[in-house]
């Protein structure tokens, strides 16, 4: 089947660089090592051994594989990075580069006592018993037995009664091992190995999850806080606005319709208060449940949202594959899948075993540790499958099937993290631009509100005007504060999509 990024890349392309995913499993030919010393003169049984190896693997002799690879073109820099963002900075803790001291703390904190975080260290563990599981067949298997029997053999012929008892006993160390001269046991191995790094990264890639949600959570607390107060602010500003106005409709000088507008402000402020009051709330206690706290909503949120870093630098599109860990994982799982691919094929050759042992075994216990009694043996054996119901080659065909499968995601995956990069470096140049915007917009209408009220109590305007300035200004500080903290929670997601710090060079 034909890759539809294998077709965008046969188009003519204003990309200048070009990432290949995957290739092709080698074939495995026997060894040359395997091979006899030719400056030596090879006996008649290891001849005949050699002959019946090759013979034997000469009936699974196929064509060399020829499993697709993904090509995916990309451009030199991110296409949405401007100019000024691709200058290199020092590597540093992204967490740290907010300059945040409450935050650092509240990031290490969930690190420490987070469930989820805990779990995935645990299969983290799991992986790397399960590694040393898969490379244990390649080495000898040793192992100690004792026996002990009696027998009595007893004979009435003649009229007598004979009893002959017996005893023996033993003591033995018995060996086996697969001789791998294929490499099939390495590449299952190999395969252990990848799974458990895939897990290290697949940890890695948690670790900064969590710093990136923690670090959201703890902004959107601090967002809410201060709406909280900006609600507050308004509803007694209203309540001001309402005892002027009421002292004004008693003296004749506003009318009944500008106090019920003003009462109604009022009511409306006092609506949007305990609005706000109710997602702090919830702000707090989703920032407690990631910190592994009970959600009592005790935690005090700060009243300071920091500025961004100024600088983005983003790197190139091509260092993205070798530095977030989601991507390292799917390399991983990638390899994992050719180590088993080669491990299937090479099932079907012939296998060659050592078996022996050695010990002591006598008629009497004690003699067990004497060595004149001792013994030994050594043998070899090879097996050739024949015929298992294509079970040997069906199990290759899967391990194929996966390894494109682990492919394609590996490429889907990829795909997805230059759109989430080229996303959020976009979103940084509009946010910037959209915040400016909104700071002249409440200077400006913070502005219009004290003109409107000194043109109302002139008699030059009337209350409506008064309500609607003081409703733009209120609308410009709201949307200004979600407007910073959407620039944060962006450069967050920037990073979890630079896969941490803005470097050069990969971190670990």
């Amino acid at each position: 089947m034909r890759s539809p990024v294998t077709n965008a890349a046969r188009h003519a392309s204003p990309y200048d660089q070009r990432i290949i995913f995957g290739r092709k499993p080698p074939t495995f030919p026997p060894p040359e090592t395997d091979l006899p010393d030719q400056s030596v003169t090879p006996r008649p049984t290891s001849l005949a051994l050699l002959a019946v190896i090759c013979g034997l693997a000469g009936c699974h002799t196929q064509a060399p594989d020829t499993s697709s690879e993904l090509t995916l073109e990309t451009p030199l820099a991110w296409t949405a990075a401007e100019t000024s963002d691709q200058d290199p900075v020092p590597a540093t803790d992204w967490i740290e580069s907010f300059d945040d001291p409450a935050l650092t703390e509240i990031v290490a904190e969930a690190i420490e006592a987070n469930y989820d975080l805990a779990a995935t260290a645990a299969r983290l563990s799991a992986a790397q018993a399960s590694a040393v599981i898969s490379g244990a067949d390649r080495y000898p298997q040793l192992s100690v037995g004792a026996d002990g029997s009696q027998r009595e053999l007893r004979s009435s012929g003649s009229g007598v009664d004979d009893r002959l008892r017996t005893e023996s006993y033993s003591l033995a160390l018995d060996l086996s091992w697969e001789i791998d001269i294929w490499g099939r046991l390495n590449d299952r191995a190999r395969a252990g190995e990848a799974d458990y790094e895939a897990v290290q990264a697949d940890y890695a890639a948690a670790r900064l999850s969590l710093s990136a949600i923690t670090a959201r959570s703890w902004f959107n607390a601090v967002e809410a806080e201060l709406q909280v107060r900006l609600a507050e602010d308004i509803y007694q500003s209203f309540q001001n606005n309402l005892e002027t106005i009421e002292n004004r409709f008693r003296t004749g000088l506003s009318r009944a319709l500008d106090l019920r507008l003003t009462r109604a402000n009022v009511a409306g402020a006092a609506s949007n208060l305990e609005f706000r009051l109710r997602r702090r709330d919830e702000a707090i206690r989703s920032l407690e449940t990631i910190l592994g706290r009970y959600p009592d909503a005790s935690q005090v949120a700060s009243t300071h949202l920091p500025r961004p870093p100024a600088t983005v630098p983003a790197g190139l599109p091509a260092d993205l594959i070798s530095r977030r860990p989601d991507l390292i994982a799917s390399e991983r799982r990638l390899a994992a899948a050719d180590a088993r691919y080669r491990e299937a094929k090479k099932a079907m050759l012939p296998s060659i075993r050592l078996t022996g042992s050695a010990g002591t075994t006598s008629a009497e216990l004690g003699n067990l540790v004497n060595g004149d009694f001792s013994f030994w043996n050594l043998a070899g054996g090879i097996t050739q499958p024949l015929f298992q119901g294509r079970r040997l080659q069906a199990g290759a065909e899967r391990s194929k099937a996966d390894r494109e499968a682990v492919l394609a995601a590996y490429a889907s995956s990829a795909l997805q993290a230059f759109r989430e990069v080229e996303t959020t470096l976009a979103a940084e140049n509009t946010l910037r631009r959209e915040e400016t915007a909104l700071k002249w917009a409440e200077e400006e209408s913070m502005a219009a509100e004290d003109l409107a009220w000194e043109e109302y109590e002139a008699g030059l305007s009337d209350i409506i005007t008064v309500l609607e300035s003081q409703r733009r200004s209120f609308l410009a500080q709201r949307d200004l504060l979600s407007t910073r903290n959407l620039r944060l929670q962006n450069r967050i997601n920037l990073h979890l999509a630079l896969g941490g710090s803005f470097s050069a060079t990969p971190q670990n």
